[in-house]
């Protein structure tokens, strides 16, 4: 039996043909215009799914870029104010090393401590220093100024008010980079290591754990002498001794000269006065009425009894035997155990707590030890202020690290930013290589679905074409 495609059946095969080639010249026109190979996600599922991984990656990345973006301005400008400081604290120690030599007059001390007061300033401002309103030094506390100036106890201090607390920022997936340096680190690093004391007074760290910040003046007063003299010789009470302990005293009627311990001698004038100070090896020194004298020899023992305070109001008498003595500054918190045993004279010890002071305190007594206000000899007022240098010396080295830290977080962050830019790129073009048409391709398809639709449209008329002797058979 002949069988025969109905004429249904030939209608069906050519619309299904003409569809057929219609949708893929549509589909090859689509590309063509929009220059993409996948327009939806049923044009190739799996080349969908890569593609939508990969704008994954590329939005976390656009937060990295950004995230970086915003902090990098800040960490510049903290790096520029560091440089700015780290300019000051070099100009500061010039001025200190010239404030140390002991030929220079009180005029030329005096405009030392000018010049040092006005750097201490333009260095406070800098530690203060602000990006638009954040502070750039205070740590985690960006709405409060990092250093305030104080009175405690009668002084100005310098106190940090922010905190250690790192800024970070995230440039990578699981990678994470401060970008802030703490005021405390870079001003005001502590690291106590010792109680140290000047070479005034013969005083000496105890046994005891001392507790405090920056500098101190323990105040060792001399209240009064006392020895049997002769030879129509008399004390001078009251008239400012500062000798302390047991000392010698010899008059040579010879010589007319009196010698307080192994100090030099002096000369007794004509006629004898009745207010002689007399010096001993330690700086230590009596006050002599000789006026009358008998003008013979005297060998005898002065004594002076002695207190001490940290607060230079509340003062506890020492018998020089004591080798843990604690004293307390109610003002300040400071506690310290002292060793009385070496006392030999009275004056205003500078207490420091090494590896506590910050800068700005270093500075602002530097100033005041040129000013000379404790009324020390030159000799004793540069040893001041080479004890002061030394912590200035080790604040300048901590800025220098801060420095160095953030000028290498600055780097990183440029080369972050320049690396996650380049992936992004990279990325973009693997999106590209899964999403978008090759023209050529396309054209050629294009073309191809032109020409296909053409050939089926022309079958698809001659074979519905049916004349009525055809239809008669």
């Amino acid at each position: 039996m002949q069988l025969r495609p109905t004429q249904g059946t030939l209608y069906d095969l050519v619309r299904r043909g003409l569809t057929f080639n219609t949708t893929k010249l549509v589909r090859a026109q689509e590309q063509t215009s929009s220059g993409r190979r996948i327009l939806r996600p049923s044009d190739d599922a799996a080349g969908t799914s890569v593609a939508m991984s990969l704008r994954r990656q590329i939005g976390n990345l656009e937060t990295f870029v950004a995230a970086t973006s915003t902090v990098r301005p800040q960490v510049d400008q903290a790096a520029a104010r560091l440089e700015e400081a780290s300019g000051l604290m070099t100009e500061a120690r010039e001025l200190i090393i010239q404030g140390m030599n002991g030929s220079l007059g009180n005029s030329d001390r005096e405009q030392l401590a000018t010049q040092l007061e006005l750097v201490y300033g333009r260095m406070l401002d800098v530690a203060n220093a602000q990006n638009g309103d954040r502070y750039l030094f205070s740590g985690t506390r960006t709405d409060t100024a990092p250093f305030e100036v104080v009175d405690e106890g009668g002084r100005q201090r310098v106190v940090y008010r922010g905190n250690s607390d790192a800024q970070r920022v995230l440039i990578g997936r699981e990678t994470t980079l401060q970008v802030n340096a703490s005021g405390e680190e870079l001003f005001a690093k502590y690291a106590y290591s010792e109680t140290r004391y000047g070479e005034l007074t013969g005083v000496r760290a105890g046994t005891g754990g001392d507790s405090g910040y920056g500098y101190e003046s323990l105040h060792v007063r001399q209240d009064g002498t006392i020895g049997a003299l002769g030879a129509g010789i008399a004390l001078v009470n009251g008239g400012g001794d500062t000798l302390i302990g047991d000392r010698g005293l010899v008059v040579d009627a010879a010589a007319r000269t009196v010698t307080l311990g192994n100090g030099t001698a002096v000369q007794i004038p004509d006629p004898p006065p009745n207010n002689l100070r007399v010096v001993d090896q330690h700086g230590a020194s009596v006050h002599l009425d000789l006026s009358g004298w008998s003008g013979a020899d005297l060998s005898a023992t002065l004594t002076g009894t002695a207190s001490l305070s940290l607060d230079g109001a509340n003062y506890t008498p020492v018998l020089l035997n004591e080798t843990n003595l604690q004293l307390v500054n109610p003002a300040t918190g400071s506690v310290v155990h002292v060793d009385t045993t070496q006392i030999v004279r009275a004056a205003r010890e500078q207490v420091i707590f090494s590896g506590t002071p910050n800068v700005f305190d270093t500075v602002r007594g530097i100033v005041e030890d040129l000013r000379n206000g404790a009324g020390v000899d030159r000799r004793e007022m540069v040893s001041r202020i080479g004890d002061r240098l030394r912590e200035f010396d080790r604040s300048q080295s901590d800025l220098l690290l801060g420095l160095g830290q953030l000028g290498a977080t600055a780097k990183r962050i440029q080369t972050s930013e320049e690396r996650l830019q380049d992936l992004g790129v990279e990325l973009r073009g693997l999106v590209s290589n899964v999403e978008d048409a090759d023209f050529a391709l396309t054209a050629l398809e294009l073309t191809r679905a032109e020409q296909t639709l053409q050939l089926a449209q022309a079958t698809g008329a001659r074979i519905i074409q049916q004349s009525f002797l055809n239809f008669l058979r």
